[in-house]
């Protein structure tokens, strides 16, 4: 089938910052009414939108809200994370199934301004385009909306005591008979006040798995004390990176490369489990394999494919770096992340993402004061840097 996504059938996405449900981290959100979901308990995992476009999967025809994440992209011959989640996934045709995979976003408070990232999930990100203004390309703005300005202006002490969509997630948690297992997010969740009251949820007999997904921009002592409070419980890290160096100084930025192995050893030293989520775009590719070498034999590493901001997509790239990385990729024989990211490389890119590619690197390191000649000779070249 063409259109079908099992993770439509399994996983829900909540945005308790923006009260927002996204059924799988792709789809386009829809606003929870609260109100309706306090009339109607168990149901937000079952929106009549989210119904209406199981079935129209189950006939194989295109939902609006999968365009926005997946269906666009694969139009243009490239790869979705639809495409990278349906081999092997099970079949499943009940349009009521249970909710299966939760995921939390409890606020976009954050450290970092990760240059795949936008305003949407970043307080770092919002605070940078107040100050400096937009970033506008061809065919391309991100800039802060009218609710995220108006969030940024609020306490989170006042945010969290008076969260009624959190309390009653909560609430819904309870009566999701199948559910399996909780990932919580962000913004970056390590900043958040009420990361706690969830971890309680640790010792839940129906979960099998519970995550956090970060990417480690908070001090060490914050991440100490919180490790401290998880000693021994079964609680797993994902941690958000792709690259060393340099590279991800730029790429992650907020947080030095040395101050991130230091807090992945911590996480580590705690007994906790950690696989990396790499988001896969061009700059990644100058860093990807030393990343590999650094942390595959002991982590599992999940590639995502970028998605949102074309310029960044991993074949705008000159000829020179894609060869060399296929030259890496093959050194690496069969590793499955390096199989996925060649089948991206085939596209010729388009002027248009060349150019606003070299324009948004010098604004993003201009606003930052980074110097970005570390970057390849013949790839600042290529995109006019």
């Amino acid at each position: 089938m063409k259109h079908y996504c099992s993770t439509k059938f399994t996983d829900l996405l909540v945005h308790i910052q923006g009260r927002l449900i996204y059924n799988c981290c792709k789809a386009y959100p829809e606003r929870v009414d609260l109100n309706w979901l306090r009339e109607n308990p168990g149901k937000l995992f079952h929106t009549d939108t989210m119904v209406e476009d199981r079935k129209l999967m189950l006939e194989d025809k295109s939902c609006a809200s999968c365009h926005h994440g997946c269906y666009k992209y694969e139009e243009q011959g490239l790869s979705s994370e639809r495409l990278q989640q349906e081999n092997g996934s099970k079949f499943i045709s009940d349009t009521s199934a249970p909710l299966k995979h939760l995921q939390i976003a409890l606020s976009t408070d954050c450290n970092l301004t990760c240059m795949y990232c936008s305003p949407e999930w970043s307080t770092s990100w919002q605070k940078d385009i107040e100050k400096n203004g937009a970033h506008e390309l061809t065919d391309f703005k991100m800039e802060n909306d009218s609710f995220t300005n108006l969030w940024a202006k609020m306490k989170q002490k006042t945010r969290t005591s008076e969260s009624k969509f959190f309390n009653l997630l909560l609430k819904e948690i309870t009566l999701a008979d199948g559910l399996e297992s909780v990932t919580i997010t962000g913004g970056e969740p390590l900043l958040n006040n009420q990361l706690d009251t969830l971890l309680e949820m640790s010792d839940d007999k129906r979960l099998t798995r519970m995550t956090i997904i970060t990417g480690l921009g908070v001090s060490a002592n914050r991440l100490a004390s919180m490790l401290k409070k998880i000693k021994n419980k079964p609680i797993n890290f994902s941690v958000s990176a792709e690259s060393t160096g340099s590279v991800f100084e730029l790429l992650r930025y907020g947080i030095s490369w040395n101050d991130f192995q230091e807090r992945v050893r911590m996480i580590e030293d705690n007994g906790n489990e950690i696989e990396f989520g790499a988001t896969i775009s061009n700059i990644s590719l100058l860093g990807f394999t030393n990343f590999y070498e650094t942390y595959s034999k002991h982590h599992k590493i999940r590639i995502s494919p970028l998605s949102d901001k074309p310029f960044l997509m991993p074949h705008v790239l000159d000829d020179r770096s894609k060869k060399d990385f296929i030259v890496e990729a093959k050194s690496h024989g069969t590793a499955t992340q390096f199989q996925e990211i060649m089948k991206s490389l085939d596209l010729t890119p388009n002027e248009t993402d060349r150019s606003n590619l070299g324009n948004y690197i010098k604004q993003f390191s201009s606003r930052r004061s980074v110097d970005i000649s570390f970057l390849p000779e013949h790839f600042r070249k290529w995109c006019n840097l």
